[in-house]
């Protein structure tokens, strides 16, 4: 397994297959194992990375998410490029991950070929952001499925993954945070 070191703590990516590099970026409360069945897809014409964002996957935990939570994510993704050495890396990102694809962009637009957001909510939280995201997880948890699913992405404590990033999603709603790193027309 592969880990570069952000903030101290270790972050896994891995890399998979031959062409152009791309580093698909998943969403909120779940890991990069999201994408394994589809990596089947892209392995043959492109390199794909994978990342599992700090407090996902098989990265390090945290004690809590900062509010600035897609911008840090946007820069971990930046790190990373920079630790593998690459200089042009698309991105595709889904759901939290297209705001961290996002704030990467905008963080250092050098190191970006193209950004694909995909399932996200866009410039800014709908008004129902919250009360939708409590209802869903609340649903999510009562679910066999979704509970295997979380425990296969983040290991025996997907509870706490999830309940850190439901609290700091909440957080962010609440305190009208800035999502971009800078605004996005930019």
């Amino acid at each position: 397994m592969s880990y570069f070191k952000y903030k101290n703590k270790n972050v896994y990516y891995c890399e998979i297959g031959n062409g152009k590099p791309v580093m698909f970026l998943h969403g909120n409360a779940v890991s990069s194992k999201m994408f394994k069945p589809i990596l089947s897809l892209y392995k043959n014409n492109f390199k794909v990375i994978l990342i599992d964002f700090l407090g996902c996957g098989k990265s390090d935990r945290v004690e809590k998410f900062d509010t600035d939570l897609w911008i840090d994510q946007g820069k971990q993704v930046t790190k990373l490029i920079k630790h593998l050495g690459y200089d042009k890396v698309s991105l595709m990102g889904t759901s939290g991950g297209a705001w961290a694809a996002i704030n990467a962009a905008l963080y250092c637009p050098k190191l970006i070929n193209k950004v694909v957001a995909d399932s996200f909510d866009g410039r800014k939280l709908g008004d129902t952001f919250k009360e939708d995201l409590i209802e869903e997880r609340r649903n999510a948890k009562k679910s066999i499925f979704t509970k295997c699913f979380y425990k296969w992405c983040h290991g025996k404590d997907w509870e706490n993954a999830v309940d850190s990033d439901t609290e700091v999603l909440i957080k962010m709603s609440a305190e009208d945070v800035p999502l971009f790193y800078r605004p996005i027309k930019e």
